[in-house]
C-alpha cells in the first residue's frame, strides 16, 4: 500500500510539472525596458543599415511597392528568418512573400541587433493570390514543441482575410489556414499580444479606423496536452469585440498598416506605428515619424484603443528621400528584443540596381539599454 501511494505521489508530481511546464512554454513577448516616452525618445540614437537580396520584379513599377517588415524569433543556430511581403496589382499578377535568411553574422549576439552593414540573402520567395498583403505578425511555436518552428500571419487587405503560413528554421511549411470575418470592409493589418492565458489577434482597417478584437486560450490554440501539441489551431480564435482607434494619425489615415502591439515597463498597452511625410505621403518621402496610441485590455474583457489623435509619445526617426530609401511606407515594421529594447524597421518601396543586382535598403533603429 506504502509503494502505491508513493507511485501515485510521484505520478502526481510528475503530472503537475509536465503541465505547469506546458503552459508556460509559449512565447510572451518581451515588456519594453522604459516607459513609452522614454523609449521613443531614444528611438533613432542608434542605427544600422543593411540590405534585402531582392529581385529585378520588386524595382520601380507603379503600383507595387514592399508592404512591410517582419522578424522572427532566434532559431536554436541564432539565425532568424526575415520576412518582406510586396504587393503585385497588374493584371493577372500575384502577391509575393519575401523570406530571407539572416546569419549570426549580422547580430550582436548579447542584443539580439543588427550589428553590420550586410545583405541577408533570398530563401523563399511565395505567390499568393491576394494582389496587396499588407500588413504581418508573427508567432514562435511554443519552445518544447517547436523550438525552429512559428507562424506568419498576413493580412490580405483585399480579400479581407489573413492568411497563416509555417516556417522552421530551414523552409517554408505551408500555409496552416486562413481566419475569414465579415466585420470589415478590408484588413490592412493584423497585431498580436499575449496577456495572461490568452492570445490575442487584432485585425485592423486603418482606412476606416476600426477593427475586430479575437482571442484565444493559448493551451488551447497550440493544443496542449493532445497529439497535435504545439501545432496550431485557428479555431481557438473567437471574435470578442469590435474597437474603434483615432482618425487620422497622420497623413490622413488611421493607426497604420505597419504597427505593433507593446508593453512598456509600466505595464501599459500601446499600438506604435509609423509613416513618412507629411507634405507628401506613401512615397517614402519625408520626416520617419514613429507615434504610440494607448490601448486596453479592460476589466470587462474587451480590447480599446484611445481615440484622441494626440499620440501618448512620438518620435522623428530621420529622413527618407523616396520609393528606394529607408522610409515608413516600404518594407517597415516594429519588435522588441529580448532585453526590452523596441526596433523600429524603416525599408524601402522598391529595389535598386546594384551591378545588376537587385537590392533594396532597410533600416534598424532601437531604443536604449
Amino acid at each position: 500500500m506504502k509503494n502505491h501511494v508513493k507511485a501515485l505521489t510521484l505520478l502526481s508530481s510528475v503530472l503537475l510539472v509536465s503541465s505547469s511546464y506546458a503552459v508556460n512554454d509559449h512565447y510572451i513577448q518581451p515588456k519594453l525596458n522604459k516607459t513609452i516616452g522614454n523609449v521613443l525618445n531614444s528611438l533613432g540614437n542608434s542605427c544600422q543599415n543593411f540590405k534585402a537580396d531582392t529581385e529585378s520584379d520588386h524595382a520601380l513599377e507603379i503600383g507595387d511597392h514592399h508592404q512591410s517588415f517582419e522578424l522572427s524569433h532566434q532559431w536554436s543556430d541564432g539565425t532568424h528568418t526575415a520576412f518582406i511581403d510586396h504587393s503585385e496589382t497588374g493584371n493577372n499578377d500575384y502577391g509575393q512573400i519575401l523570406a530571407f535568411t539572416m546569419g549570426t553574422n549580422m547580430f550582436d549576439s548579447n542584443n539580439d541587433i543588427v550589428n553590420s552593414d550586410k545583405t541577408m540573402s533570398l530563401r523563399d520567395k511565395l505567390l499568393i493570390t491576394e494582389q496587396h498583403p499588407s500588413g504581418m505578425a508573427w508567432l514562435p511555436a511554443p519552445r518544447n514543441s517547436g523550438r525552429d518552428r512559428g507562424y506568419l500571419f498576413i493580412a490580405s487587405e483585399n480579400e479581407n482575410k489573413v492568411r497563416v503560413r509555417g516556417f522552421s528554421r530551414t523552409q517554408n511549411l505551408g500555409q496552416t489556414g486562413t481566419i475569414t470575418q465579415n466585420e470589415l470592409n478590408q484588413i490592412t493589418d493584423v497585431w498580436l499580444a499575449q496577456r495572461g492565458n490568452y492570445t490575442w489577434l487584432m485585425l485592423h482597417n486603418m482606412n476606416a479606423d476600426k477593427g475586430v478584437a479575437y482571442k484565444a486560450l493559448t493551451s488551447d490554440l497550440f493544443q496542449y496536452n493532445t497529439s497535435a501539441e504545439g501545432n496550431i489551431d485557428l479555431n481557438a480564435f473567437q471574435i470578442n469585440n469590435n474597437y474603434r482607434t483615432p482618425s487620422d494619425t497622420g497623413c490622413g489615415k488611421s493607426i497604420g498598416q505597419n504597427a505593433q502591439l507593446v508593453q512598456d515597463s509600466s505595464n501599459k498597452w500601446y499600438v506604435v506605428h509609423s509613416y513618412t511625410g507629411g507634405t507628401v505621403c506613401g512615397a517614402n518621402i519625408g520626416s520617419n515619424h514613429v507615434k504610440a496610441y494607448q490601448a486596453n485590455f479592460n476589466s470587462n474583457g474587451t480590447f480599446t484603443v484611445s481615440t484622441n489623435n494626440t499620440p501618448a509619445a512620438q518620435a522623428t526617426i530621420g529622413n527618407a528621400s523616396g520609393p528606394t530609401d529607408k522610409g515608413a511606407d516600404g518594407a517597415s515594421g516594429f519588435r522588441v528584443t529580448k532585453d526590452g529594447r523596441l526596433v523600429a524597421y524603416l525599408g524601402a518601396q522598391y529595389a535598386y540596381s546594384s551591378f545588376f543586382n537587385w537590392k533594396s535598403s532597410v533600416r534598424e533603429c532601437r531604443s536604449a539599454k
